[in-house]
């Protein structure tokens, strides 16, 4: 046959790396099977559509592939290959395994070749033989294959030899990933588990959609230095710390398209267990994104132990919290900055309907560019729901619901909302919550024009404690403080977030306040000595993790950018170092008469017996709030069974009595375990008379 050095220019490198295979495995065919002729027709097809019809032996295209190795081409596979320093016959034997996987035709010939060995992975001994039709000096040895450089880098694997009995070293097997080969075939773009992020612009016409204006100013500004960082390998792995929705992802994706690169997340697991994706991030035009969720005080390695060193810069942007740490050289961290106040008043007032919202909202919360975008589509599908024009109520509404269900796996939502006339409380307390909303109102510019030791300290976090005894009106005065602030309250879920096993309660009060961050929601720390209480000695081993749990729930809520308000009953219990890291501690005072009179009255509404009654009862009964309210419950039970089936229909809520209230009185205080106070025997008077009313 007349030979003629095709223009390999014409013919992608690949297609001629194929072709080249097919004419080899043609002339070994031959040689070892003479007799049999089957599959040779079927390859001489294939190598003609691969090389477009143009004459040539095994030979020849040998030659033009040496005389222009190596490739010059930006494909992946050349730059692969000239990354590495393969010699033409290594690319061979990584073609053999790629068109293995590729080709149905391959993979019967191989399996043909090496029948009655079982699969249709080329053996060692084949590939030993194929590549010794093709070398031109001495003939590879097992050694040599073993010691190819896809095979050390993790490309290439080789099964048989980790078995309880490894194979002999002729019937291992090679193999490639049949993804791994289309991606350097530019045939397949993604990675199984894996997700491509979305492209980024930098302005955006659509409401809704990503753009570089959800992020603050100072990371914009910051993009191009931190590509430059990366681009040169001056730092090989960006952590960005955040909350989540702090627009992580979102810079992400910003810095992928300044390096020209797709953004590719890529699961934690994934990424240490599937070497060849680690080594084609480079080959796909993939920046990785990885989300790692090391918890308090562990660390996260970047490679797998054992994992080979890349030969090139590979790039990494890494996702953390506030905590846990990257093992791995050249990282540089950045946290999450928030948009300033006047930037998410542009934020909101670009978002449909949110315009003469923008002011409040923006003062009202601090939220990242991501989450407003977030809150006003909801906000908008609960305007439209009710057939409303979007207002401040669907925004708060919106709020609520932002994460709501991963905060409920660990935190209970308390959604009431509680008005200044709802809740009763001495003029101190009153005071010292009107401080405490005033605090958290000007959180983000009190530090401005202080001095500069003071603002090194600063820090929008809030935090309170509420003493006092029990059923005095902490917790509705927790609820009282998020209706005045519009912001969603939380109630942490103490059963949920304590673990038996070392560091997951770290881990989990962890989630909790970066979930509690990204949304800005106050939390509730309910009886909160249980977690904040003082620390011992620490001479046994369970005393020794109670403090270091103490320890990092006093470090972790010092730098909480959101507000917590704590209760208890007891100070005393309460970690004296604590004390200096909170903003405000209001005592909640047993009533007095005056709380206990209005209390009365502000319980029993339109229903109660009078202010005769209420002033007996706020003189010689010394119940707290939530003992009064079981008081005033139990009176509607009673008030309720004695008027059921009353003839008047429009006496649907029955009024209570003061023998109503007295048998709710008789109930609190055998549940107390104390009698009645003989003051309150007077009350037999009422009853009398309402008896003899109701008797006539």
């Amino acid at each position: 046959m007349t030979s003629e050095r095709p223009p390999q220019a014409a013919i992608p490198l690949w297609q001629a790396l194929a072709g080249w295979l097919r004419l080899v495995l043609i002339r070994f065919w031959q040689r070892a099977l003479p007799k049999d002729a089957g599959l040779l027709r079927l390859l001489r097809e294939e190598a003609d559509q691969l090389l477009r019809q143009r004459p040539y032996d095994a030979g020849s295209l040998q030659q033009a592939l040496a005389d222009q190795w190596p490739p010059r081409d930006r494909d992946p596979l050349s730059r692969l290959l000239r990354d590495t320093g393969l010699s033409p016959t290594q690319a061979l034997l990584l073609t053999l395994l790629g068109e293995t996987q590729r080709s149905h035709l391959i993979a019967l010939v191989v399996a043909q070749l090496q029948s009655p060995g079982p699969g249709a992975n080329p053996s060692l001994h084949l590939c030993q033989s194929l590549l010794a039709e093709v070398t031109t000096d001495t003939d590879p040895d097992l050694f040599t294959l073993l010691n190819h450089p896809l095979l050390e880098l993790g490309l290439i694997q080789c099964h048989g030899q980790d078995a309880e009995e490894p194979l002999p070293l002729p019937l291992q097997r090679l193999s490639i990933d049949p993804v791994a080969w289309g991606v350097l075939l530019q045939q397949y773009r993604h990675w199984p588990q894996c997700r491509r992020l979305p492209g980024i612009d930098r302005h955006s016409a659509e409401p809704g959609a990503d753009s570089l204006e959800l992020l603050p100013q100072s990371l914009q500004d910051q993009i191009p230095q931190l590509t430059a960082l990366l681009q040169d390998g001056h730092a090989h792995s960006l952590v960005l710390r955040g909350p989540p929705h702090s627009g992580r992802r979102l810079l992400a994706r910003a810095l992928a398209r300044s390096l020209g690169l797709g953004a590719l997340e890529i699961p934690a697991a994934r990424w240490h267990g599937d070497a060849p994706l680690r080594l084609l991030c480079r080959y796909g035009g993939w920046l990785p994104v990885l989300a790692p969720n090391p918890g308090p005080g562990e660390t996260w390695p970047l490679w797998p132990a054992g994992a080979p060193t890349l030969p090139w810069h590979q790039p990494q942007v890494l996702l953390l919290g506030n905590d846990g740490a990257i093992d791995a050289d050249g990282c540089l961290e950045l946290t999450m900055p928030l948009p300033d106040q006047g930037q998410r008043r542009r934020l909101w007032q670009r978002q449909p309907g949110c315009e003469p919202w923008a002011e409040a909202c923006a003062r009202g919360a601090q939220l990242s560019g991501p989450v407003i975008r977030q809150l006003a589509a909801a906000a908008g599908l609960l305007a439209q729901q009710q057939g409303q024009p979007l207002n401040l109520e669907h925004i708060t509404r919106a709020r609520g619901q932002l994460g709501a269900e991963r905060l409920r796996l660990l935190a209970q939502s308390e959604p009431r909302q509680v008005d200044r006339d709802a809740i009763v409380l001495p003029e101190l307390v009153a005071s010292e919550l009107e401080r405490l909303i005033q605090r958290a109102r000007q959180r983000e510019s009190l530090w401005q024009g202080l001095g500069r030791t003071l603002r090194q300290t600063a820090n929008p976090g809030v935090r309170a404690l509420f003493m006092g005894e029990s059923g005095t009106g902490k917790t509705l005065a927790a609820s009282y403080i998020a209706t005045r602030l519009g912001a969603p309250l939380y109630r942490v879920d103490l059963s949920a977030v304590m673990n038996k096993y070392v560091g997951e309660s770290e881990k989990n009060l962890s989630a909790v306040l970066d979930m509690a961050a990204a949304g800005d929601v106050v939390l509730l720390f309910d009886e909160a000595d249980s977690l904040f209480g003082k620390r011992s000695e620490g001479k046994e081993t369970g005393e020794r993790f109670a403090n270091m749990l103490t320890h990092f729930l006093l470090t972790r809520i010092e730098t909480h950018p959101g507000i917590v308000i704590l209760t208890s009953n007891n100070r005393e219990r309460i970690d004296p170092a604590f004390t200096r890291r909170l903003d405000l501690i209001v005592e909640f005072p047993v009533p007095g008469f005056e709380e206990r009179l209005r209390l009365w009255r502000s319980h029993l509404g339109q229903r109660g017996p009078g202010d005769e009654v209420y002033r007996l009862l706020a003189s010689y009964c010394d119940f707290s709030g939530g003992q009064l309210r079981n008081v005033v419950l139990a009176a509607a039970v009673h008030a309720g069974a004695v008027h059921t089936g009353t003839d008047d229909p429009a006496r649907t809520e029955p009024p209570i009595t003061a023998a109503d209230l007295l048998v709710g009185l008789l109930a609190e205080y055998r549940k107390l375990g104390r009698e009645l106070p003989g003051k309150l025997s007077l009350l037999h008077n009422w009853r009398s008379t309402a008896a003899t009313e109701e008797a006539t």
